[in-house]
């Protein structure tokens, strides 16, 4: 029914009609909900993807173009009875195509994950690395899991069934990346001979440091699928009254360099009877909305709108500490946020030895290099390990030759990764 052909009917914020009617209006059934709930869930990724990538669009990276494509995805819905068309990005970092990508692999993994007598979580890793070092080493991880794999097949003759995942994560306070693995595996001492060639053939990986193998459940195993990056960086620290105080942000270009890295590499990979998976999502995706209408709705602000109705299809409202995002953003020097107002922080980048700070035009050049350190503003209040004058802008950064690499005395960050997608 539409508000052309009924005229008591009135539009409700959601999308749904409320029916102006004497006899007992029947309540919606519980596939609806559960439909609109889905709805509002897709609206709230759509709202965060935006915000985090449009400033990624406008970094010099080699995915501009599909950074740009993100800003797109899923903008416009035609509605059909029964079904919402749109076309979709694909991309790892959009949140609306990764919850349907996550939702797929699940579907197609756990079930042989279930099936297995018993679980063996095993994690392992190296020592992180900056950012001009990450695509590579993101390849030695590759192709020393693939020789072990082949090793403990061929030559050690076991029979054993595995799940393969690689994550990548950002450290902010020592500007470098954590790449590791996670495997599930259906044999103990498969999983267990797997961590002794690792460490053998790794001699700076270190046990019990990112690098362990544990007894699994099904409930672990479904932590699996989470995330193959997390976007934010929580930073808890320590209070002058001895409280806890927490804050995150989100770095354009640490996001930018694990994406760059990861951009042609598989994130999960099978073994054994386990049948790979698909991670691809077609550019054309029909969902399930439970509604007999016809519609045409295009995405404006933080949900989808019908112009000629006026009406929202999920009736989402962003919460205030979604609102917020954009406010922790970190920007690299020389790109301009969408709100010149945001309280945002622009890191600056300067030479450790020589101390020279890099102009902003060349800092896509430098801001993996090992040689520079990033430095943040830094509020006046905080204290810090080197008596110097904070800079409140590059100009005069250069101008004065001070600068102050922001490691406070007090108080003391303890850096920890969150994702709250």
């Amino acid at each position: 029914m539409t508000k052309d052909t009924k005229p008591d009917c009135k539009p409700l914020t959601g999308g749904f009609h409320l029916v102006l009617d004497t006899s007992e209006q029947v309540p919606p059934s519980t596939s609806q909900v559960n439909l609109q709930k889905n709805l509002e869930k897709r609206a709230r990724a759509k709202f965060i993807t935006n915000v985090v990538a449009f400033p990624l669009s406008k970094l010099r990276s080699p995915l501009e173009k599909a950074y740009k494509l993100t800003e797109r995805c899923s903008g416009e819905l035609t509605e059909t009875p029964g079904k919402l068309t749109g076309l979709y990005c694909g991309c790892r970092w959009c949140l609306v195509c990764s919850r349907i990508r996550t939702a797929r692999l699940m579907t197609g993994y756990m079930p042989a994950i279930e099936a297995m007598e018993e679980k063996w979580f095993l994690t392992l890793s190296r020592p992180n690395v900056s950012g001009a070092k990450l695509e590579d080493e993101i390849k030695y991880y590759l192709k020393t899991a693939s020789l072990i794999q082949r090793h403990l097949r061929e030559k050690r003759k076991l029979k054993y069934s595995s799940l393969r995942k690689i994550e990548c994560t950002y450290n902010e306070v020592t500007n470098q990346y954590h790449p590791h693995f996670h495997f599930i595996f259906d044999d103990f001492q498969a999983a267990d001979l797997f961590l002794q060639e690792w460490l053998a053939r790794n001699p700076t990986a270190l046990l019990d440091k990112g690098n362990k193998l544990v007894k699994g459940d099904n409930k672990s195993c479904m932590e699996l699928f989470k995330y193959f990056t997390k976007v934010v960086s929580k930073t808890k620290s320590k209070s002058k009254t001895g409280g806890e105080t927490s804050d995150y942000r989100i770095h354009l270009s640490a996001l930018d360099t694990m994406f760059v890295a990861m951009r042609a590499v598989r994130t999960f990979q099978p073994c054994g009877v386990i049948k790979a998976v698909s991670e691809e999502i077609e550019t054309e995706i029909a969902l399930e909305s439970g509604r007999a209408e016809v519609n045409f709705w295009k995405w404006l602000n933080h949900d989808w709108v019908n112009k000629d109705t006026e009406r929202v299809l999920t009736g989402y409202v962003p919460a205030p500490g979604i609102q917020d995002i954009a406010n922790h953003i970190v920007f690299p020097a020389g790109v301009a946020t969408e709100n010149p107002s945001q309280a945002v922080l622009v890191p600056f980048y300067v030479h450790k030895e020589t101390g020279e700070v890099v102009p902003n035009e060349d800092v896509y050049l430098v801001r993996n290099s090992d040689e520079y350190a990033k430095v943040y503003p830094s509020p006046p209040e905080v204290n810090h390990r080197r008596a110097c004058k904070l800079v409140p802008t590059l100009e005069s950064a250069i101008e004065r030759q001070q600068i102050c690499i922001d490691l406070p005395i007090e108080p003391i960050p303890v850096l920890k990764q969150l994702s709250f997608f």
